[in-house]
């Protein structure tokens, strides 16, 4: 399987829109390199995790075909991972000659709330009709498309049933692990159980090297070695796997040297706009 990570940013993105921090101020003077746009990465080039509202700054930037993408796994409704809107967009006379004549979205019940409202107004009946959205829940082992996905609970707020992934295909494993705290401690016995073996790991890490984060709705470096521990302990790891880190915010400085420096001190890789992946 091959994954490109299309956006690595925290919900405000890097730099952030509305602020003057010297971090934003600094990444402004290298937009080409330190730019980091809302979370979204894209598996084979037909299975999408989120939809931010960058998703056609996304298509624009890496050439990817979005009429081609057949399945959608929304992790939770913050706008920032799902931007509901542009799908009214999505045929009728704003899109000819898809690749595919339909789109399956998969997420939680507030995911499906967003979707209807953002598409409610303005939506044309021919586009509605290749549009289907799935409500899932957590521990579901599902078929979507040519893969199989496990869902498993996030932890991030108790507003809605936040989701991650864990992505299947012909005997590789991606574990998705963005946007949520420490994992719950079922999760391990339960991938355990369905024998996982995560070829590789994205890991939230909005909270960086900080050592005493501010939410228990995200992660930090150290958070996630303590996870990887667990993994290890469950069998779910093994020496092969790649560990990556995602989703930072400005806070944490989230310059590409830092990250990556900080993310090999510690045996990850720091992903970036546009960093692909294989397994």
């Amino acid at each position: 399987m091959k994954i490109k990570y299309l956006g690595t940013a925290a919900a405000e993105g890097f730099p952030a829109a509305f602020c003057n921090c010297d971090f934003c101020k600094r990444a402004r003077g290298d937009l080409g390199r330190e730019m980091r746009t809302r979370s979204q990465a894209i598996v084979n080039g037909d299975l999408l995790i989120d939809f931010p509202p960058e998703s056609y700054v996304h298509a624009m930037r890496y050439g990817l075909d979005l009429s081609a993408v057949e399945n959608l796994l929304v992790t939770h409704s913050h706008t920032d991972h799902f931007y509901a809107q542009e799908f009214v967009n999505r045929g009728y006379r704003f899109a000819y000659r898809m690749k595919t004549p339909a789109l399956s979205v998969y997420g939680n019940e507030e995911v499906g709330a967003v979707f209807e409202e953002g598409t409610r107004r303005e939506i044309r009946p021919a586009v509605a009709e290749g549009l289907h959205f799935h409500c899932v829940h957590p521990y579901e082992d599902l078929k979507v498309g040519a893969y199989r996905v496990l869902t498993l609970p996030a932890r991030h707020g108790n507003k809605e049933e936040a989701l991650l992934y864990c992505i299947s295909q012909e005997g590789k494993s991606i574990l998705w692990l963005n946007d949520s705290g420490p994992l719950l401690e079922e999760v391990y016995p339960f991938l355990e159980k369905k024998g996982i073996k995560a070829d590789m790991v994205s890991f939230d890490c909005t909270f960086a090297d900080e050592e005493h984060p501010s939410s228990e709705r995200h992660m930090n470096i150290f958070q996630n070695m303590e996870a990887r521990e667990k993994m290890v302990k469950y069998h779910i790891v093994d020496q092969n796997t790649k560990y990556y880190v995602t989703h930072f915010s400005h806070n944490g400085a989230p310059f590409r040297d830092r990250m990556e420096q900080m993310a090999a001190r510690h045996g990850f890789i720091a992903a970036y706009d546009g960093c692909e992946a294989e397994v």
